[in-house]
């Protein structure tokens, strides 16, 4: 594995501005990761807001010094006659640069935002420009995000130690979604009365006192430091992803077993999330994970991860049973893989097939280690994908020629994703021709459906919508196809450009994981400010890390 620029250790002064542009890229990283998932001001109850402002500041802060500090180290490698971090070595075709997708999808919204100028006046400009008729994911977020992927995306010299940090945070909100769902006696707490002002008052406030406040109604909707279950489940896949990828590729003991620690707590809390998108998600990541390691030798590993997660998913329903039948406390079991998996027998039985599926891979891996070794790896991966794919298909056809409830798409799909799917695709069929290019603009889709459905929607689904809750749909309705097209486009160039150029780095193939389980489980899931821009962030590390590999000078 190469290795290429570390910290201090030999230190040369040619290089300052890199070392400049590191530091900014790690203060900036370390708020996001550490800082950002713990941020509040009235509890849940402007979540989204607080966090999207605390984005927003900490990014255009990020923007404005990176800037700076570029414009230094261009002139400073100019004075030592050397290639700045800022001139990407031309190496492939530039169709398959990321930064160029990039640049059409922030164009994409810019033209998306400008038919909300130019239209009839239905859709607010204001509100397009700042997203606040939806979840504030307006064309100022997107500039902001594009701006940051631009600059972070050049270089990243990222190491684990960081994601170790992000790790502790990630332990701190799967224990507090762990707390909330036994949802203890906490009468004790009540005199308090405090706001935080220390450690262990702070330590009280997220564990007990988040949900202060929330309707018996809406009070299992809500959980952990993410607020609601869905956006919570989209940060259990970004974390899984990145902790099982430590476990399986990392060579240092310590990131294994601090990995495997996460991992196992991971396989708890992924029912606790109670979000199908939760389970989808992961499921991607691991398909990538055992392609990967199916390919660097590391199946074994591979199972390992598996076995954690039957581990963690074995003590969360022995929680469950325990809550039941001892304490006869009752638990929200709305349904979907949550409600399925929660089965003494199913989880026992699952972790054995887990345990035994090891061991085989164990033996075969023993007694056939040579012949594996000269086998033509990329032809199986091949034959694999394709036997997944089919596979699916398969089971999706039977399950929807059967009437199966989750293979049946109608209104009620998926908690009425069917219905606000259904009217996405008509409203997008009905647009003008200059909508269906560049939509109708950023978090238009609640203008929309008030408009054109609100008397049905109200009757069907007992609610109003404001997200597509899929957000390949929510960009074909807001940025059209445009935007959809630079979208893809974008995720698709970002990954092949990691993976061809990740030289088995785990940093690589940690921000590859996360790509894939966001991206999947956005299919059913919905983009907002506490969650989507670690999506974007992740995606621009793993372009500027493979960037800083690839550099001959370092």
């Amino acid at each position: 594995m190469k290795q290429y620029n570390t910290w201090f250790k030999d230190f040369n002064k040619k290089y300052i501005g890199r070392y400049i542009i590191n530091s900014i890229n790690y203060i900036y990283l370390f708020l996001l990761l550490c800082v950002f998932p713990l941020v509040f001001h009235n509890y849940y109850f402007d979540i989204t807001r607080t966090r999207s402002n605390f984005f927003l500041r900490i990014t255009i802060g990020y923007i404005i010094l990176i800037a700076i500090a570029y414009a230094f180290e261009i002139y400073w490698t100019n004075l030592y006659k050397s290639k700045s971090l800022f001139v990407v070595e031309k190496k492939a075709n530039p169709w398959l640069y990321p930064e160029l997708w990039m640049t059409f999808f922030l164009m994409s919204n810019f033209f998306a935002y400008l038919i909300t100028l130019t239209d009839d006046g239905m859709i607010n400009a204001n509100s397009a420009f700042t997203g606040s008729n939806g979840r504030l994911m307006g064309f100022s977020m997107y500039m902001v995000i594009g701006f940051m992927f631009l600059l972070l995306s050049r270089y990243a010299d990222i190491k684990l130690p960081l994601y170790v940090l992000f790790g502790l945070v990630t332990i701190f909100s799967y224990f507090v979604s762990i707390v909330q769902h036994i949802d203890p006696d906490t009468k004790r707490f009540s005199k308090i009365g405090f706001e935080p002002k220390g450690m262990w008052e702070g330590f009280l406030f997220y564990v007990f006192k988040l949900k202060d406040g929330i309707s018996k109604k809406q009070y299992n909707i809500f959980i952990s430091t993410f607020g609601n279950i869905n956006i919570y489940a989209c940060f259990i896949v970004i974390s899984l992803a990145v902790f099982v990828c430590m476990f399986i590729f990392s060579q240092k003991l310590f990131y294994r077993i601090f990995a495997g620690i996460i991992v196992a707590i991971g396989g708890i809390v992924i029912m606790i999330a109670n979000s199908d998108s939760a389970y989808i998600g992961v499921g991607a990541v691991m398909i990538l994970m055992f392609i990967l390691a199916f390919r660097d030798d590391v199946l074994i590993k591979f199972f390992q991860t598996l076995i954690l997660l039957g581990l963690g998913n074995l003590g969360i329903v022995l929680i469950n049973k325990y809550m039941s039948e001892v304490l006869n406390k009752k638990y929200d079991k709305r349904g979907g893989f949550a409600e399925h998996l929660d089965r003494l027998d199913y989880a026992v039985f699952i972790l054995i097939m887990l345990v035994v599926m090891y061991l085989i891979v164990f033996l075969i891996n023993r007694k056939f280690k040579d012949k594996l070794e000269g086998m033509n790896k990329n032809k199986a991966i091949i034959i694999f994908i394709s036997i997944i794919f089919v596979v699916g298909t398969a089971i999706v056809y039977i399950g929807n020629k059967k009437h199966i409830g989750a293979f049946t798409f109608n209104y009620r799909w998926g908690t009425f994703r069917g219905y606000i799917w259904t009217k996405s695709v008509q409203l997008f069929k009905a647009a003008p021709f200059m909508n269906k290019l560049f939509g109708y603009g950023n978090e238009s889709v609640k203008t929309l459906m008030t408009t054109y459905y609100y008397d049905e929607m109200v009757t069907v689904t007992k609610k109003i919508y404001d997200n597509a809750h899929n957000e390949l749909l929510q960009y074909l309705v807001t940025t059209g196809i445009c935007g959809l097209i630079s979208y893809v486009g974008l995720f698709i160039t970002s990954f092949i450009y990691i993976l061809k150029n990740s030289e088995k780095d785990v940093v690589a193939y940690i921000s590859l994981a996360v790509m894939l389980g966001y991206f999947i489980q956005g299919l059913i899931n919905l983009n907002q400010p506490i969650t989507t821009p670690f999506y974007f962030v992740f995606m621009a590390v793993g372009v500027g890390y493979v960037r800083g590999l690839m550099r001959k000078d370092t």
